[in-house]
Formats: C-alpha cells, structure tokens, sequence
C-alpha cells in the first residue's frame, strides 16, 4: 500500500512540475537578432496571423500590443542583451472574447510600470464610471479603445482623471 502511495505522489509531482512549465513567458530563452528591425521581422514572421501596432509612449519608449484570434491581447517589448535584440511578451495574454473590457498591470523590460485597459469598439459607455476616468486612445482602425497610465494604479487608484501615456500608434506589419 505504500508503495502505491509513493507512486501516487511521485506522478502527481511530475505532473504538476509538467504543467507549471511556460517556455512562452520565459524571456531567458528567447532567440535574439543583431538588429531591433530583424528582431521585429522575426516577430511578426512568428505571428503571421496576428495584428500588431507599435506603441510609442510619452516617456519614448515603444511597446508593441499583439491582437490574435478572438480579442486575445498581449504586450510585447524589445529586450536588448549583450549579443543582440528580441522581443519578448511582457503581460499573459488578456482574452475579450466573452466580456466588454479588460485591464492589467504592466513592467517594461526597461522597468516602467503602466497599467492598461483595453475596451471594445462602442463599449466604452457601458463601463461604470469610474473605469472610464482615463483618456483612451482608438487602436487597430477603432475597434478597440486603449488607455495605458503611467505607474501601476490598481491600488492607487482615487478615481481622478488620469491622462493616458500613448504618444502615438502604428499598425506594423513585415
């Protein structure tokens, strides 16, 4: 019987340290590129069928908002390391599929802090009031509405307007 039970636990272990595993997230083992513009190719080569703009902030730096499937969103930024550039993913990926808005807090690989929301075309009224106490922008042609704050403010949050810290967007594509 106790040999069962070992066996039991020791499956249960391997099973558990299996699924823990997310080689997506894990920017150590990313590929990286002499150059930020072959890294860049090389991203979008990777996710042929998603839409990405670059988004230059207030504070000059670029981070890139991937959209893919049904209203799946995840922030990517370039990582500089001593022999090259890639661009890694920085946030989970936020699904929109089955609600109207979606928001999270965000590090760059350069250390800023941001908090994002992210809200559907034409529901933006729909939010209570207080979670439209941000300046959006329109992203990918209109259909989505982008609010990026400087600091993360999910705690911090005192209900006053907050200004949005996107400069200016792009669509890029290879």
């Amino acid at each position: 019987m106790r040999c069962k039970y070992v066996i039991f636990l020791a499956i249960l272990t391997i099973s558990a340290l299996a699924g823990c595993q997310n080689d997506e997230t894990d920017i150590n083992v990313a590929k990286t590129f002499p150059t930020e513009k072959e890294a860049i190719h090389q991203f979008l080569k990777e996710n042929p069928n998603s839409d990405v703009e670059r988004i230059s902030t207030t504070n000059e730096e670029n981070i890139f908002l991937k959209r893919s499937g049904n209203n799946q969103y995840s922030f990517h930024d370039m990582k500089s390391v001593d022999d090259g550039y890639s661009v890694v993913k920085i946030t989970v990926t936020l699904s929109l599929h089955n609600t109207i808005a979606g928001s999270s807090e965000v590090t760059t690989t350069k250390g800023e802090d941001y908090t994002f929301q992210i809200v559907k075309k034409g529901k933006l009224e729909e939010l209570p009031s207080a979670e439209r106490n941000h300046s959006f922008s329109d992203l990918y042609r209109g259909d989505i509405k982008l609010s990026l704050i400087e600091r993360h403010t999910a705690e911090s949050s005192n209900g006053s307007f907050t200004e949005n810290v996107i400069d200016s967007t792009d669509t890029i594509s290879d």
